[in-house]
């Protein structure tokens, strides 16, 4: 029987993490570890966890991360989602188990989600799957492919390729992934390593996508479901005018990097920056946010060429 150890990164979000947590518990296969990766949250998160019968320690040379069952580490700084992720999983390679299932705090599995992603996955002999993400409050968007080759698809997110027919087969290919239920065999995990924790926020679980692809397929797992517990009534729909905050910054700057890592053609990756930037200067003076937007513009910009990666900009959380 096949060994699995959750990883899920937890931030000020006490009630998710135990909604979560419970619904791990209550899987149909079992879970033989949970291990939580807590980002220095500064609410109730650790009380809820000893309720919840974890153990808890700061050093990661504790040995409760090994021989305990419900396991967390506190981190003693906020490390943005791509830090917490790739510590996460870097102390979890080390764990017994034959697969991770990582997870953000605020996701919620059906009972039966991993059993039918372990299930797909010996069926198509495959060693990395993603839940369906769909239900009444979020339409889940599934790439099928990225396309690197276009230095037209310079705004963020533009290369990715969703399925567009209705996805009624048990399983489909896919190109990209959120750490939102991803489930990935131990030994693809320790042969690639841990995400890149450079990125801070956004991009990390793209850029591990395209590492995984080069040991693995992926597949989306239709009937294994995940609810997203924070997810809206509709999809976010971009706003005509857009005052950029740190978040933006972020996205902009891994955009040009993940560009310049996987372009397929010196367009993508010295062209597709430069069209990104003019369209953002243009657009952000005709919206009348050129005095706030053009500095994080700017920035993102010269780091994401540069490659100066790491938290550069201060969260406001």
């Amino acid at each position: 029987m096949e060994k699995v150890c959750a990883v899920l990164v937890t931030y000020n979000r006490q009630i998710c993490l135990k909604k979560v947590i419970l619904g791990l518990k209550n899987q149909t296969q079992k879970i033989d570890k949970i291990f939580v990766f807590d980002n220095n949250s500064s609410d109730d998160t650790e009380e809820v966890l000893k309720d919840l019968g974890f153990s808890i320690s700061s050093d990661e040379a504790d040995p409760i991360f090994k021989s305990n069952s419900y396991v967390s580490f506190k981190s003693g700084q906020n490390l943005g989602g791509s830090g917490g992720f790739s510590n996460a999983i870097r102390m979890a390679e080390k764990f017994d188990e034959d697969y991770l299932w990582i997870m953000d705090d605020d996701v919620l599995p059906e009972p039966d989600c991993l059993e039918r992603m372990l299930s797909e996955m010996k069926k198509q002999k495959v060693k990395a799957s993603i839940p369906n993400r769909s239900d009444e409050n979020y339409t889940d968007y599934v790439v099928k492919s990225l396309d690197f080759n276009s230095c037209l698809k310079y705004a963020p997110y533009t290369r990715k390729q969703p399925y567009t027919q209705e996805l009624t087969e048990s399983s489909y290919r896919v190109a990209d992934m959120a750490f939102e239920g991803p489930l990935i065999a131990m030994d693809v995990v320790r042969e690639i390593g841990a995400p890149n924790d450079g990125y801070f926020l956004e991009y990390d679980d793209s850029d591990y996508a395209q590492r995984i692809q080069k040991k693995t397929a992926i597949i989306y797992v239709t009937k294994a479901r995940l609810h997203r517990q924070l997810a809206n009534k509709k999809n976010k729909t971009e706003s005509k005018k857009d005052l950029y905050t740190w978040r933006t910054y972020y996205t902009y700057r891994n955009n040009i990097v993940f560009d310049q890592t996987y372009g397929k053609n010196w367009r993508v990756r010295q062209i597709s920056p430069r069209l990104m930037l003019i369209h953002k200067t243009i657009k952000s003076v005709l919206d009348g946010y050129a005095k706030n937007n053009l500095p994080i513009l700017f920035k993102a910009y010269s780091d994401g060429i540069h490659h100066r990666m790491g938290k550069r900009v201060e969260p406001n959380y």
